[in-house]
């Protein structure tokens, strides 16, 4: 016999992983699905949306449908946490293995995959390697590495003291341009700072977010399409917005003449 509850409880913990690791919200939908179908119930709903999902299942056996919804506020770009979900997917619908164990693999996927430490090196490596692949100088490399590092620390702030999102990316636009253009101005002249402020917001970059974007609205889930648009828009704006803040508060300091 079915547990019917634990099978929500599966879909809903599936859908919340992948969505909140930066899925698209049909993918989301379509894997939760896979996983109700299982059941063979009189009736299944999967809904995905950009800030949670709702998951119902009926059946005739059951005195009432089972709904369940979750939130998801947090999200971020981990594929290997998506891949890792369908790959979980797969193998409990082909019955691989029973729900129970894909509940419990399900459970071991939400841990933090790398330490702070890790992410905050791998952070820095992007802008570092973005330096040297636009062609920068020794001098621009370093420089970069420098400021991969102020953004790797404004990002664990603001991780800790859960700041809201385009706050931390508008004050990492800031912190990065002060410092660049102050290297600039007291310690290497020719510095390039176009190279260094664009290697170093590359990490911050919404790509995914854009891509994920147009995949949504090409399945025609317009609502969570034009969200993650206006989403990828807000934290493209931020950050360009704080660069230039950044560029108009540190020459002001300097007296001008440096940019």
């Amino acid at each position: 016999m079915t547990n019917y509850k634990l099978l929500v409880d599966t879909a809903a913990l599936a859908g919340e992983i992948m969505l909140s690791s930066g899925a698209e919200t049909y993918r989301v939908e379509d894997t939760m699905c896979h996983i109700l179908k299982t059941s063979n119930s009189d009736s299944i709903e999967a809904l995905a949306l950009m800030t949670g999902i709702v998951v119902t299942v009926n059946d005739k056996s059951l005195a009432q449908p089972i709904t369940m919804m979750k939130t998801v506020n947090d999200r971020t770009t981990n594929m290997s946490n998506i891949i890792k979900v369908n790959d979980i997917s797969r193998k409990y619908c082909g019955q691989q293995i029973t729900l129970e164990e894909a509940y419990e693999r399900l459970q071991s996927v939400r841990g933090k995959q790398y330490n702070r430490t890790l992410y905050n090196l791998g952070t820095i490596g992007i802008a570092t390697g973005f330096s040297m692949m636009l062609g920068g100088r020794m001098q621009e490399v370093v420089i970069t590495t420098i400021v991969g590092a102020l953004l790797a620390a404004i990002i664990t702030i603001g991780k800790i003291t859960k700041w809201n999102g385009i706050m931390v990316h508008a004050l990492s636009g800031i912190g990065m341009a002060m410092l660049t253009i102050a290297c600039k101005g007291f310690l290497i002249p020719d510095l390039d700072i176009d190279i260094v402020i664009v290697s170093a917001i590359m990490p911050i970059v919404p790509g995914v977010a854009i891509t994920n974007a147009i995949r949504d609205t090409l399945q025609a889930d317009y609502l969570s399409g034009c969200a993650r648009i206006l989403e990828a828009f807000l934290t493209a704006a931020s950050i360009a917005v704080g660069i230039g803040l950044g560029m108009v508060l540190i020459n002001g300091l300097m007296g001008g003449g440096v940019l």
